[in-house]
């Protein structure tokens, strides 16, 4: 065959964009930083506010999504630039 074959992975990876992640810049780390130290605090606020309630592991998941979004969209000013 010549070559070396690509796992599935890799061709997922390349047809995506996906591997070849620039590196954060201190601004970013920053950014991320407090985001997360913002979305600790809230966390545990939850826990505080919402002990015993049911609908505790939905806010947490809740925030977590939200965290995660942030970071992303930190992250992706990055890429292309």
């Amino acid at each position: 065959m010549g070559g070396e074959l690509k796992s599935t992975i890799d061709l997922v990876m390349e047809r995506f964009g996906g591997g070849e992640e620039k590196p954060l810049t201190d601004e970013q780390k920053r950014e991320i930083a407090e985001v997360r130290r913002i979305y600790e605090a809230k966390i545990a606020e939850a826990k505080i506010m919402l002990r015993g309630d049911e609908n505790l592991p939905r806010e947490i998941a809740r925030l977590q999504r939200e965290m995660e979004e942030k970071i992303e969209a930190i992250r992706s000013r990055g890429k292309g630039s």
